[in-house]
């Protein structure tokens, strides 16, 4: 008798399909990068409808040419064309450097961080020689120097019982011309240039044909005459203004007497480029003209 066999079950397993595998999220995914793909398509028409020719000329020859081509004279006069942006009120953006560039700008740094020593041993030098000297001790709390965005900045104030000029008049106190050729002195060392203004309080004269603006240009001008005297290369100043009241001292009032002062700038490099550039003539936007109306 043969033995018997175990029964073997097969089970079938149906899956389940239509409507329910509907619901799994491939779908989604491929819908969101439809949608990714016409927005960004819609916004390239957009900037494309934009852009004026000179605009589509450098994109098209950055496509046939490669990036290189914005380093010609042609695609550097298109892109100076856009620094403010493609849009009308755009502020554009910063230009990044090449990374090929940045041993130049490393040099940039270190070059702005040597002139800054330069110009605190300068202004240390002046403070050692007021404190040192017996008659300048006397007149050390009058100088005060500090740094701003244009460079080293020393200003010389009035005081109460030692004003530098005569009263109403560009006549320098004699103690005030040991003050400035001490300076002198030491400016002369560096080659930055240097900017001179007068200043005044708000104190008006009564006659309406000399005013704070003459006498502060005027006193700008004695100053920077003993400087140039005394020590400041021939060529050194580059302007001498007078500001009259218009900049109080910080925290003073314009009535403040200490207003009175001659304020010396030595120009750091960058600031002086700057101001180069700015002084560049810039061409006028000219002004599309009307449309010619037909009065038949």
């Amino acid at each position: 008798m043969s033995e018997q066999q175990p029964e073997i079950k097969i089970k079938f397993v149906k899956k389940k399909g239509g409507h329910a595998a509907a619901h799994g999220g491939a779908w989604k995914v491929a819908y969101a990068d439809l949608v990714t793909a016409m927005m960004a398509f819609f916004l390239l028409m957009w900037l494309l409808n934009s852009a004026n020719s000179n605009t589509k000329t450098g994109l098209s020859k950055y496509f046939a040419e490669g990036p290189d081509f914005f380093k010609t004279p042609e695609g550097m006069a298109i892109l100076n064309a856009h620094s403010q942006g493609i849009l009308e009120g755009g502020r554009g953006m910063k230009p990044v450097p090449d990374i090929g560039d940045s041993d130049a700008v490393t040099a940039q740094d270190n070059a702005a961080e040597k002139e800054r020593q330069v110009m605190e041993n300068t202004a240390e030098n002046i403070q050692h020689a007021f404190n040192s000297d017996q008659l300048l001790q006397t007149f050390k709390d009058q100088i005060s120097m500090d740094f701003t965005e244009e460079g080293l900045r020393i200003q010389i104030q009035d005081k109460a019982a030692q004003v530098l000029f005569d009263s109403g008049s560009a006549h320098l106190k004699p103690y005030t011309l040991s003050i400035l050729k001490e300076i002198a002195q030491e400016l002369g060392k560096l080659p930055n240039h240097i900017l001179i203004g007068g200043h005044t309080d708000n104190v008006q004269y009564p006659s309406q044909a000399y005013t704070n603006w003459e006498l502060s240009s005027e006193r700008a001008n004695a100053a920077r005459r003993v400087l140039q005297s005394s020590g400041l290369q021939p060529d050194q100043v580059r302007r001498v203004t007078g500001y009259a009241d218009s900049v109080p001292l910080e925290g003073k009032t314009p009535s403040d007497p200490q207003n009175r002062r001659i304020s010396i700038i030595v120009l750091s490099s960058a600031t002086e480029k700057a101001e180069i550039e700015r002084q560049k003539p810039k061409p006028l936007k000219k002004k599309p003209k009307a449309p010619a109306t037909d009065n038949g």
